[in-house]
């Protein structure tokens, strides 16, 4: 009998089944189920490769010596290659691979897993081809160029006050006092925030001074607290501590952030500070 695959995702979200083709639609945390449906004797699954530093395997690991189902789940951005051999050692012995990938976040490049042959010598996985192989390469590495162009961040600084309250609103809601500046801007394309800095020549000695950068669009802080500005050494660059969540740093294209610099001085107008946003791919 041929070996035949049928994939599907069964859980978070429940994705169609695709039967005898590799498929580029996976994403982490997918429950992916794997069923023969080919008929044959005896049955052997084997996941031949996952993405570096993947923890993926087949369960429950029984069913790997049966027509399944078995499944496994996405834990990491890349391809997963699957093998069926059907009838081990028989006349009728049948083996087919194939690729189950989820793209990279932020580029969505194509992965290509190791053990994959697209040449004279053999076609792994199933609807594997020559072409296709190039094609895909070429897509990557266009992005990747794309990507590192030199991109123009705009900023807005949106102002304070002289006395009272601002007329804008704030992340919260409510009208800002005259010792708060803001600056806004946005990202023409995808990316992540991969670091921020902050220099400040002398150092303020009046009040409470802190700074703030929000991603607007998510609603969240990206820094793992909001920064205490009076700790800084005069004339030294420091690194801001990122929260290291994905939802906070990533940031889609023309999607917002915003810079707040609150002082108990009513005089602070920003003087001698510069702050420094690093965005890329991660």
């Amino acid at each position: 009998m041929a070996a035949e695959i049928r994939s599907e995702v069964i859980a978070p979200v429940v994705k169609a089944a695709v039967d005898n083709a590799s498929r580029d639609d996976l994403e982490i945390n997918d429950v992916v189920q794997l069923t023969a449906i080919g008929g044959g004797t005896t049955f052997q699954w084997t996941l031949v490769f996952v993405p570096e530093g993947s923890a993926a395997v087949l369960t429950p690991a029984a069913a790997a010596v049966t027509a399944g189902p078995v499944t496994f789940t996405v834990d990491e951005v890349g391809p997963y290659l699957v093998r069926l051999v059907v009838d081990a050692g028989m006349a009728t012995e049948s083996t087919q691979y194939v690729r189950l990938r989820a793209l990279t976040t932020l580029l969505g490049l194509h992965l290509v897993a190791a053990g994959e042959r697209r040449d004279t010598s053999g076609v792994i996985p199933v609807d594997a081809d020559i072409e296709g192989w190039a094609n895909e390469q070429n897509s990557n590495l266009l992005a990747l160029e794309s990507a590192l162009v030199t991109r123009d961040y705009h900023i807005k600084m949106l102002g304070n006050g002289d006395a009272g309250v601002l007329p804008i609103k704030g992340i919260c809601g409510v009208n800002q006092r005259d010792d708060t500046l803001y600056y806004r801007g946005w990202c023409p394309s995808g990316s992540t925030l991969l670091g921020v800095t902050v220099y400040m020549n002398t150092i303020n000695t009046v009040g409470n001074y802190t700074l703030e950068l929000t991603n607007v669009t998510a609603a969240a802080s990206c820094l793992n607290a909001p920064f205490d500005m009076n700790t800084l050494v005069a004339a030294t660059v420091t690194d801001m501590t990122l929260t290291g969540v994905a939802a906070n740093l990533d940031f889609a294209t023309k999607e917002v952030w915003e810079i707040s610099l609150a002082s108990d001085n009513v005089g602070f107008d920003g003087t001698e500070v510069y702050i420094g946003l690093r965005f890329g791919v991660s």
